[in-house]
């Protein structure tokens, strides 16, 4: 019962993160990149604070490796901060599902990462599967029959591209950060510094913000779905069935996303897409 019970955490992980970009993308016709990052991180620190009273790691924050720490909220601003901000950048300018496959391209830049700088073993399935996620890349990158300006989709799917880079930076970061430091107590500690940092430059890049109540509830409940309920979630996954099993599950990510795109925003997914999606998804699961 307890290993399917991490299965199901896990894939419920992925749902939730794909669901949380799905409610965010729809306020960013609106909203910019950076303010509705600001919100999102805002609702998370908050319902993060509550989520380490309830399970009582609040009293540890008092006693944080300095060092560790340094490590997690670093890997914060990169990942949370500048990867997230690119990622609703690219979404406005290409849609979702194709944002969202070339973004979750990232861990093919954490085993790069993790070999070149943390020694880690490199196998023949982590070959194939970088072969599977660059081809799946590549896909999307030829596609021509779109409805987009070439201009607006060349900017998007380089951003999109940039976002799994800062995406990969910030994992391997906070795998660095976390061996001093517990998940609850990193994400308790950072994700209000972040929002701090986010709300600032949100503030010197645009004075209107344009966000209207309902941007505001669809923002916050983006917060915690995606950083809150499905990192508690997720966690509790590696610890029944541990992170070799759970990461792997937790890649149906994009799948999800593309559902939720072409259901609840309407988008017109071609199938070149769809199969990007699935071979990067394949090559995720190789990776892990």
């Amino acid at each position: 019962m307890t290993p399917l019970l991490g299965e199901l955490f896990s894939i419920i992980a992925a749902f939730l993160w794909a669901g949380s970009t799905i409610v965010a993308a729809k306020t960013l016709r609106k909203v910019s990149p950076l303010t509705a990052n600001a919100v999102r991180t805002s609702s998370a620190s908050i319902s993060m604070f509550l989520v380490s009273l309830v399970m009582g790691a609040f009293p540890d924050l008092f006693s944080l490796d300095l060092y560790g720490s340094l490590i997690v909220i670093g890997a914060a601003l990169i990942g949370f901060g500048l990867g997230d901000t690119c990622l609703y950048w690219s979404i406005g300018l290409i849609g979702v599902s194709r944002s969202y496959t070339i973004g979750y391209s990232y861990p093919f830049f954490v085993m790069a990462l993790a070999t070149l700088l943390l020694g880690e073993s490199l196998l023949l399935k982590h070959l194939v599967g970088s072969v599977l996620v660059f081809a799946g890349i590549a896909i999307v990158f030829a596609e021509r029959n779109v409805k987009l300006e070439q201009a607006n989709r060349r900017k998007g799917l380089m951003i999109a591209f940039a976002a799994a880079v800062l995406w990969s930076i910030g994992t391997t970061l906070v795998a660095a950060g976390l061996r001093t430091v517990s998940i609850i107590q990193a994400n308790t500690a950072r994700f209000p510094l972040l929002s701090l940092v986010l709300i600032t430059a949100s503030r010197l890049q645009s004075k209107n913000s344009n966000l209207d109540r309902r941007a505001l509830i669809l923002l916050i409940l983006s917060g915690i779905l995606g950083m809150t309920l499905a990192g508690v979630v997720f966690l509790f996954s590696i610890q029944l069935i541990g992170a070799s099993r759970a990461a792997p599950l937790s890649s149906s990510s994009p799948v999800w996303a593309a559902v939720m795109s072409s259901m609840f925003l309407k988008e017109k997914i071609s199938l070149r897409v769809i199969t990007s999606t699935l071979i990067v998804v394949a090559g995720t699961y190789l990776l892990m």
